[in-house]
C-alpha cells in the first residue's frame, strides 16, 4: 500500500511538473510547414465579391401650382327692367272709433325706472276692442 501512495504522489508531481512546463496559450500557437512555392491544391479562381449598390436619393418633386388661363370676355350688356306698377289702391276702410269713444278708459299710476332711478308715472289707458289696454297719454 505504501508503494501505491508513492506511485500516486509521483504521478501527481509528474502531472504538476508537466503542467508547469507547458507553454502558455500565447506562445503555443506555432505553425510549422514546408513551403515549396507551389500550392499543393488546384488553383481555383477566387469567388466573386458582390457589393451592395450605393443608396439612391431622389429629390422631392417640385410643387404644382394651378394657374387658370386668363379669360378675356366682354361683360354682358346691362338689362333694365321697368318696375312693376303698384296695385290699385283699395278704398279706405271705415275708420274704427277711437278707444276713448268706447268709454272704457281708466286713470293709472305706476313706477318707472329712468336712468337707474325710480320715477312715479301716471296717465290714461283705454281698453281696445280685442281686449288689450293702450296708453293714451
Amino acid at each position: 500500500m505504501r508503494s501505491t501512495r508513492i506511485m500516486f504522489g509521483a504521478a501527481l508531481l509528474a502531472g504538476l511538473g508537466a503542467a508547469l512546463a507547458m507553454p502558455t496559450p500565447a506562445t503555443a500557437r506555432v505553425f510549422v510547414g514546408i513551403g515549396v512555392g507551389v500550392p499543393l491544391y488546384p488553383a481555383y479562381p477566387p469567388p466573386p465579391v458582390y457589393y451592395a449598390p450605393p443608396p439612391v436619393y431622389y429629390a422631392p418633386p417640385p410643387p404644382v401650382y394651378y394657374t387658370p388661363p386668363p379669360v378675356y370676355a366682354t361683360p354682358p350688356a346691362p338689362t333694365y327692367a321697368t318696375p312693376p306698377s303698384p296695385p290699385p289702391m283699395a278704398p279706405p276702410a271705415a275708420a274704427a272709433p277711437p278707444a276713448a269713444a268706447t268709454g272704457n278708459c281708466r286713470e293709472y299710476t305706476a313706477q318707472a325706472v329712468v336712468g337707474g332711478q325710480t320715477v312715479p308715472t301716471h296717465g290714461t289707458a283705454c281698453q281696445q276692442p280685442d281686449g288689450t289696454w293702450r296708453i293714451m297719454n
